[in-house]
């Protein structure tokens, strides 16, 4: 094994090519963070044994191991070498990379006393869903960037990748690569089952990371062509000039192989991308808290300015605001969808669905993600409105829609009034209640089938300053025992 590996390394038809394309990375002004977990680490050596890296390189993490990995991407993911993990790991570089690129920015403007992340820490021992709008904590992922910032991250690429290669135990399941790459305007991901038992683990490694590089080119290539987009948004009194959403979807994107792969017989790389309008740009990472979607377009946008301008305009979707279902919806399920149903009927009220693109100590949802959730919701009920939001604390939430009620499970009025979330202080509970009753907000909560039993609005445990803000819905008219994580499972990798 060991004389195979050594004449592998030796002999690579390919080592000019490899030069020339991270020499070429160096020379441009791309700037990369990596996550790579099960493989794909050859390609640090590729980035830094030529001259020029440390202005390519940013940061290189390897999370392997499972607490490694939740912790870097603050939750337990579904299964761990999968492409939606990929694609969170990538996010998450991304949102690195422009942690430390501001921390730089405001160095060299004079600021001494910044303010430095510190580590994240997540409970492994279970598994908080998404839904999780009630956590009420702050996080570096939470708060947006100026307009003015988008050019820094222009040439920013955040690389995830997950795999799972020969190794010196018995592996049952396939060798697959999942790669992502995320930059400002674009989410790509490629995948690869490899033939097993015809390459060495040196063999595997050398091709996840050509792998990677190749990604790298392609998504250099993508950003040169739609640079000139992003300069053209206009958002003014709720209008827009780029209603779509989506400015481009591919589910077959082709990966450049600037260095060819030596793919075995039926051995194929697949390939998505993402291509996002620079309005939902402005909504990830600019100056929009929250856009109204619905059959398919942008119908309503809010600017974060106006927000705390005493003369907020005119709403034409006002009748989307009434009552509001937030949550991650992924997927939507028929659970959902009945909730809908009986919470237009009870506040007769349209309800919208609301999802917020940031998460609470999680890197936002990636380009392919919200296309992915904003489909099945289009399928399940093709005349919803969603509302797309930066906030992911009800407070938040009350603030962009003062009068609303929020249809909510029994879960998250549980999570909300949880005191591990404001540091065992009950007085900033209840200052975040107060806030929430000063917008005039109300909870509609549904009985909720847990592993600890029915838990409703009656069974719960929760301050009467809370439980005055919520009417119920009786379980004997709904509970909802379906887990999106459980159908999130059932996906294929």
């Amino acid at each position: 094994m060991h004389e195979k590996n050594s004449i592998s390394m030796t002999s690579d038809p390919y080592l000019q090519q490899r030069r020339e394309c991270v020499q070429a990375l160096h020379q441009s002004p791309t700037q990369i963070v990596t996550a790579l977990s099960g493989g794909g680490t050859l390609v640090l050596g590729d980035l830094l044994t030529i001259p020029g890296g440390s202005r390519t390189l940013i940061e290189a993490t390897v999370p392997y191991s499972f607490e490694s990995i939740c912790n870097y991407i603050g939750r337990v993911p579904e299964q761990f070498c999968c492409s939606r993990t990929a694609r969170t790991l990538a996010m998450t570089a991304f949102y690195h990379a422009r942690g430390i690129l501001r921390s730089e920015i405001l160095r060299k403007q004079g600021h001494v006393d910044i303010e430095r992340f510190s580590p994240k820490t997540v409970d492994v021992s279970h598994e908080i869903d998404v839904t999780e709008s009630a956590i009420v904590r702050s996080s570096q992922f939470v708060e947006p960037i100026d307009l003015g910032e988008l050019d820094t991250y222009q040439h920013v690429i955040g690389i995830g990748c997950t795999a799972s290669l020969a190794t010196d135990r018995h592996k049952g399941g396939e060798h697959r690569i999942h790669i992502a790459v995320q930059t400002l305007q674009q989410t790509i991901q490629f995948s690869l089952q490899l033939q097993k038992d015809v390459r060495t683990r040196w063999e595997e490694e050398r091709l996840v990371a050509d792998m990677i590089l190749n990604a790298i080119e392609t998504a250099r290539q993508e950003t040169r062509r739609h640079t000139d987009t992003l300069p053209q948004r206009t958002v003014k009194g709720g209008e827009s000039t780029s209603p779509a959403l989506i400015e481009s979807s591919s589910h077959n994107c082709p990966l450049h192989e600037r260095i060819p792969l030596q793919l075995k017989s039926g051995e194929v790389v697949h390939g998505k991308q993402v291509i996002a309008s620079p309005l939902l740009v402005d909504l990830f990472f600019g100056k929009l808290a929250a856009v109204l979607w619905s059959e398919n377009e942008i119908r309503h946008s809010i600017v974060h300015e106006d927000l705390a301008s005493s003369t907020i305009p005119f709403n034409p979707c006002a009748e989307f605001t009434q009552a509001i279902f937030p949550g991650s919806f992924s997927p939507i399920h028929q659970g959902h969808v009945e909730m809908l149903a009986i919470a237009e009927q009870r506040l007769q009220s349209k309800v919208a669905l609301e999802m917020s693109v940031q998460n609470v100590n999680k890197p936002p949802l990636d380009y392919i993600d919200l296309e992915h959730r904003l489909e099945h919701i289009s399928r399940a009920k093709p005349d919803q409105a969603v509302w797309l939001t930066q906030a992911p604390l009800f407070l938040r939430k009350a603030e962009l829609f003062p009068g609303t009620t929020f249809v909510v499970g029994s879960d998250t009025i549980k999570r909300l009034a949880d005191l591990r979330f404001y540091h065992e202080n009950t007085h900033k509970l209840h200052d975040i209640l107060r806030q929430i009753a000063f917008y005039h907000c109300r909870f509609l909560v549904f009985a909720r089938q847990s592993k600890a039993g029915l838990e409703s609005l009656d069974t719960l445990e929760i301050p009467d300053m809370l439980r005055s803000l919520c009417d119920d819905v009786p379980p004997s008219v709904f509970t909802m025992d379906i887990s999106s994580s459980d159908i999130r499972r059932q996906e294929p990798p």
